[in-house]
């Protein structure tokens, strides 16, 4: 009887004029299929490229590039989860959806919510390392201890928050059963935390790279230019601050499914953006490469003047993503490094590595005109 009765009691009663509609209510679920379309394409395309370059052309895997493949199917599964349960009743409004249908949907909320932070955490991970292989050589300076600190500091956060979700009620049950008594943590409240906080790593992401680019030396015509690869994380920072102003609507109103559908939807263009982010410098190369077949003829990577070769003990170099014909078979202890040409000299009064930096980052977005 009283599993008859869930059946047919709403999970929040209704606002004053309206009636429970638990046969076809309305629902965002086309807005869940055409995000989940739009979101796994673009973050598969950009994913497969930079497999592509880094499989077929430059033949190297680093772990920012594993950690990428890593996020990439953690987003597919979290999507999978997310249009399974919203089709199931969680794209409707919360007087549409019967108790009995709630408590199954909260188990597997709380599934998705295990599942953000060990695909969040990579795709993070991704980029920093990215950055750090980028912008800091073996001189451990200034930008070397923030990248290491920023990497340190997620994976905190973001295995801390894994568990919180985990044991959000003991015992477990409690979470999807309200019958069960036991002790909770709002998970409301904890997202409204991991927002924040996922939006200052998201901000940190971005100002990392621009700190490192604004203290190469070079024109500043090139330097907007560089940054442009990674700004696109602008994009990860703005679906962050919207997705603050829903987690606070959850605070305030009782709507629960209807609001953190929409919660959700921001949360997988995020994460997706995040891992677009760290294609981002694989994508010029990919783009020399069909174009030189396109047209016939041979992929030419980047060729720098003699005097701005240095060799292959670069790992860290942006060349490895675009240019490898620019390494030499050099010992991996030795870097040669020479003055960049006297039209340009962006090089000019640097240290070597300053020149090195300099050199690996202006070869992210192609030949310097001189």
């Amino acid at each position: 009887m009283a599993e008859t009765d869930l059946n047919r009691i709403p999970a929040l009663q209704p606002p004053d004029g309206t009636t429970s509609n638990f046969v076809d209510p309305p629902t965002l679920m086309p807005a869940v299929i055409i995000t989940s379309i739009v979101v796994l394409t673009l973050m598969t395309v950009f994913v497969a490229a930079r497999a592509f370059v880094k499989t077929f052309i430059i033949r190297e895997q680093h772990i920012e590039d594993w950690l990428c493949y890593w996020a990439w199917a953690g987003v597919v599964t979290y999507t999978g989860i997310l249009i399974y349960i919203e089709d199931y009743g969680f794209a409707r409004h919360q007087w549409d959806v019967t108790a009995a249908m709630m408590q199954h949907i909260m188990y597997y909320i709380n599934i998705l919510y295990c599942v953000y932070s060990p695909t969040t955490l990579p795709a993070k991970l991704s980029v920093l390392f990215q950055i750090k292989r980028i912008f800091t050589t073996k001189e451990k300076n200034v930008v070397y201890w923030v990248v290491w600190g920023s990497i340190l500091a997620n994976a905190i956060f973001y295995t801390g928050l894994f568990f919180s979700y985990v044991f959000q009620c003991w015992p477990r049950e409690a979470i999807w059963n309200p019958s069960v008594h036991g002790k909770c943590v709002s998970g409301v409240s904890s997202n409204l935390a991991a927002g924040i906080l996922n939006l200052i790593s998201d901000v940190e992401a971005l100002l990392l790279p621009a700190w490192g680019i604004w203290h190469l030396n070079m024109p500043i015509k090139r330097k907007l230019s560089v940054f442009a690869v990674f700004g696109v994380g602008s994009i990860a920072c703005v679906i962050g601050i919207v997705g603050i102003y829903f987690r606070v609507i959850l605070l305030e109103r009782p709507d629960f499914t209807w609001i953190c559908t929409k919660a959700a939807l921001l949360v997988i263009s995020e994460m997706a953006t995040v891992v677009i982010v760290g294609c981002f410098p694989s994508i010029p190369r990919f783009i020399r490469y069909v174009r030189g077949h396109s047209e016939g003829t041979k992929d030419k990577s980047y060729e720098a003047p003699d005097s701005q070769k240095y060799a292959k003990n670069n790992l860290n170099s942006m060349a490895k993503y675009m240019s490898p014909g620019l390494v030499t078979t050099a010992s991996s202890e030795h870097l040669e490094l020479h003055h960049y040409p006297s039209d340009c000299e962006p090089g000019r009064g640097m240290s070597p590595e300053g020149i090195l930096k300099t050199t690996r980052v202006e070869q992210s977005v192609g030949k310097p005109q001189g």
